[in-house]
């Protein structure tokens, strides 16, 4: 049968990290925040935006272009009957044909677009999992300060019990000044642990995109919110970073056929109509010009062909990296799913040691207070038993952050 006491630290432990708090942030509202709030996204958006402009500026290459002018010219009156004309002249260009370079960049524009929103999603991923890791992370530390509060308070006891034990003669001064040692290396305990959760909820701040959590109360897990779930490894193929990189690939064929273009004649329409005017008073007869015009380089230096070359490079290496991402997340996965059964395990042994520790413990204090055992074994006692405590809170928090580890690979 389980010790009474190992019963109760983990039902405690897990009350705390289960408990309701209406009043506290809570991991769902802080992944909400760091979506809307974190800097690196904002950044990523931008780029998004961007994006869409480029998409927009493309299909303004199918539009026609129309100007308005007006000249006016100051004559020598030696050198002309007229000493001041002008010309208002309204024109209208549409380039008819140019090798599809125009659908090309629109296209590619598109594919880019598209993979600028798979990178936004990915990086807002990361940015999930930062949250979660550093949410979990300060409970971690939160209960590391507890359990430092305890074993300080159990020598505290140790402490008043044997400065009784030697007033009466029953210890030695070296054994009450031992434990007075111990006592102040656990009050050190317990500041340090203090300045670590400090560190860690700013930390938390900072994913949260600096939002102040000095006076904010982190709410412990809700029991919902990291579970194990059902992971199809078939579904790696859809992540945003593979799906970036694919749409990436699709821009640069289009880039390529931009090129191509060169190698094809443009064909060109403008239609004009002038008014002209002599000092700025007389109306001449308005004329009306449409002209037509064809152009077509036969040779550069190789610079098409070199830009060619350039685009099937880089298509190459995106290919590449495509192989590599592929390969890197199922790898992700494969450590993910062993570092989640490896904390199930670790979590079941911490069970068992907390429970030895908490019989030891009881067991070396009743023999101490019986005068069988030494301060000494008390002691050792207590570090076991704050050892085992800790043990078991890693290997509890460790579960939370595979399962989260595994979300992120899936994009749940």
């Amino acid at each position: 049968m389980k010790n009474k006491k190992t019963k109760l630290f983990i039902s405690l432990l897990t009350a705390s990290l289960f408990a309701v708090n209406l009043s506290a942030l809570t991991l769902n509202e802080a992944i909400d925040i760091s979506i809307k709030n974190n800097h690196d996204i904002k950044s990523q958006n931008f780029d998004y935006l961007e994006s869409l402009d480029n998409v927009k500026l493309s299909k303004s290459s199918f539009l026609p272009k129309v100007n308005l002018g007006f000249s006016y010219n100051n004559r020598d009156e030696a050198n002309s009957y007229v000493e001041e004309d002008g010309i208002l002249t309204a024109s209208a260009s549409y380039n008819l044909f140019n090798g599809f370079k125009d659908q090309a960049n629109k296209t590619s524009a598109k594919f880019l677009s598209k993979s600028s929103k798979y990178s936004l999603e990915a990086l807002k991923q990361d940015i999930i999992l930062d949250t979660k890791t550093a949410y979990i992370n300060y409970l971690d530390k939160q209960n590391a300060l507890e359990t430092y509060k305890s074993a300080y308070k159990l020598f505290q006891e140790q402490y008043i019990d044997s400065q009784n034990r030697y007033k009466e003669g029953l210890i030695a001064k070296n054994d009450l000044l031992q434990v007075q040692v111990n006592m102040s290396s656990a009050k050190q305990n317990v500041v340090k642990a203090q300045g670590v959760l400090k560190i860690s909820k700013y930390t938390l701040s900072n994913i949260l995109g600096g939002k102040d959590l000095k006076n904010e109360k982190i709410q412990a897990l809700e029991e919902n919110s990291l579970k194990i779930k059902e992971y199809d490894i078939k579904k790696l193929e859809n992540r945003s970073e593979v799906q970036a990189l694919k749409m990436s690939m699709q821009a640069l064929k289009q880039q390529k056929k931009s090129i191509k273009s060169t190698y094809y004649p443009k064909v060109d329409a403008a239609l004009s109509h002038n008014k002209y005017y002599e000092d700025a008073a007389k109306i001449y007869e308005d004329h009306n010009i449409l002209s037509l015009s064809a152009s077509w380089n036969l040779y550069n230096g190789g610079y098409d062909d070199t830009n060619q070359n350039i685009y099937r490079t880089r298509y190459l290496k995106a290919k590449s990296q495509l192989a590599k991402t592929n390969l890197d997340i199922k790898l992700q996965y494969e450590n993910a799913i062993s570092n989640l059964e490896v904390a199930i395990d670790n979590l079941k042994t911490a069970n068992l040691s907390l429970e030895q520790s908490n019989e030891n413990y009881e067991i070396v204090k009743n023999r101490f207070d019986e005068g069988i055992s030494t301060s000494t074994d008390l002691t050792d006692a207590n570090y076991l038993l704050t050892q085992s405590k800790q043990n078991f809170s890693s290997a509890y928090f460790n579960k939370y952050l595979a399962i989260a580890t595994l979300d992120r690979i899936f994009e749940m």
